[in-house]
């Protein structure tokens, strides 16, 4: 232990007890769980955002039916599945509801939303693309590593997994603000001043912030 460390632990005998987990706090073990959970909430809120969505254009083209795509054939988690194939599954399913959502948007406004707006939904798809690829990495990994008889387990040392976790969760969040945009170009005004009046009124009731306020134009 070097000179000054021995200072400090007479100063404080847990010392080094704290570095080590102040250096676990930072590790990609760590960071893996910390960006999973940031994902999940993620989801969440945009999948809560785009089930608004939906019932605000309802409201506002009442009658009207856009004809769009749909996916016939859903992604299926595979066996053993692990809180990543469940996430990837969700984003899965969840970005093809909003692709959805934005054709019927400009199927009902009759013109193409703004680039930026699939621009987002792109890079979310790559986002999720790209962290299924490392998921199918750690599998292969596994197979092999319990073939020589080595444990595996899914919350270890994955640079490459919390890279592809961050910027899934932060492509999430911008989708979440193209759905919000793509809202605004659709809506009429008079019903986007109706429903921002019942955003603001349900959020003072329940004492928390609205799903689609506190958002700018910028993607």
């Amino acid at each position: 232990m070097a000179e000054g460390d021995k200072q400090r632990f007479s100063q404080n005998p847990y010392f080094d007890f704290q570095g080590n987990m102040q250096s676990q706090r930072q590790g990609p073990a760590f960071q893996i769980h910390f960006y999973m959970d940031e994902c999940y909430e993620q989801f969440r809120s945009l999948e809560k955002e785009r089930k608004k969505a939906e019932v605000i254009l309802k409201k506002a083209f009442p009658g009207k039916r856009a004809a769009v795509m749909t996916n016939t054939n859903p992604p299926k988690t595979p066996p053993k599945s692990t809180r990543v194939d469940y996430l990837i599954i969700n984003q899965m399913k969840e970005q093809a509801k909003v692709a959805s959502l934005f054709d019927r948007m400009e199927c009902l406004c009759g013109v193409p939303l703004h680039i930026n707006i699939h621009a987002a939904l792109k890079t979310h798809h790559m986002a999720v693309c790209i962290t299924q690829s490392r998921r199918k990495e750690d599998s292969g990994n596994m197979t092999k590593q319990q073939q020589q008889g080595i444990n595996f387990t899914e919350d270890r040392d994955n640079p490459l997994m919390v890279m592809a976790l961050k910027e899934l969760a932060a492509t999430t969040k911008r989708l979440r603000t193209a759905l919000w945009c793509a809202l605004q170009s659709t809506v009429p005004k008079a019903i986007k001043t109706q429903e921002h009046e019942v955003d603001e009124e349900a959020a003072c009731a329940e004492g928390v912030s609205s799903p689609f306020l506190g958002y700018s134009f910028c993607l």
